[in-house]
């Protein structure tokens, strides 16, 4: 049987801290391996693992700093060396294209042609669109259909077909039907936890979720596991805990540097 798992890299919201990476996440599916999310310390984290070079895609759910940030130092990491690996498709919704080129723009190093373009000559920069009925195929029996997230900026939550496995990813998004949609019968659902308590104007100001509504967002989609993500770095167990309470007989896990998730078929 293949092997499936999710390895989160890092999972903070906002900022790195001491500990933890902001959101990154490792997918690898047999010898396929994506990367969901590159926010700072996450090339630090590949880096590490001697990944840089390995990756089959990139997939962004969204263009805050704390979701993409080491794009461009991954970028980087990929171009200044003796033998630069193929450029690999880096996706993104499909109205933020345009906003990632004008970064390119800024970060490029014009006098050396080969970080002229750094995203563009790393990567394949290719758009998500967010209807919930576009498949893209990354690589081998891996594929990726983006939903319309609720944020305040364009946001994708995530739904990857791992040959007969489902994972989940609900980006920065409050509640919505886009985020039902990817996540429902998935077999893991990453989720995030950014508030404990937060007034409901701000919930939809941000497009954000509290840890209740990540709970029963989770039993809502009879997933088979929810991973509970995007913590801020104070009241953690709190979050937790109460993720957990709301969730009902959904398997609850808390996210961590380094922990590693089997996605298996969820018995249900």
């Amino acid at each position: 049987m293949t092997s499936t798992r999710l390895t989160v890299l890092g999972f903070r919201a906002g900022r790195p801290d001491a500990e933890s990476a902001c959101s990154g996440y490792l997918v690898e599916h047999g010898d396929t391996r994506i990367l969901v999310d590159c926010g700072p310390g996450i090339a630090t984290q590949l880096l590490a693992r001697g990944l840089e070079h390995r990756l089959d895609a990139v997939v962004l759910t969204h263009l805050h700093q704390d979701h993409m940030f080491d794009v461009v130092p991954l970028a980087f990491s990929r171009l200044l060396t003796p033998t630069p690996p193929p450029r690999i498709p880096l996706l993104v919704p499909d109205d933020s294209i345009e906003a990632l080129r004008a970064l390119d723009h800024w970060v490029a190093v014009p006098t050396d042609p080969a970080v002229g373009r750094p995203l563009a000559t790393a990567f394949e920069i290719a758009p998500l669109v967010r209807d919930g009925a576009s498949p893209v195929r990354l690589a081998g029996e891996v594929s990726v259909t983006a939903f319309a997230a609720r944020h305040a900026v364009p946001s994708a939550s995530l739904r990857f077909a791992l040959g007969d496995r489902t994972l989940a990813f609900s980006s920065d998004t409050g509640w919505c039907d886009g985020v039902l949609a990817a996540a429902t019968g998935a077999d893991v659902f990453v989720c995030e936890c950014t508030y404990l308590d937060a007034e409901p104007a701000m919930l939809a100001e941000h497009g954000h979720l509290t840890a209740e509504l990540t709970g029963r967002l989770g039993q809502a989609a009879g997933v088979g596991r929810l991973v509970v993500s995007h913590l801020l770095g104070y009241d953690d167990e709190k979050s937790f805990a109460a993720a957990r309470a709301a969730a009902g007989p959904v398997p609850v896990t808390a996210a961590r540097a380094g922990l590693v998730v089997p996605v298996e078929p969820a018995a249900r």
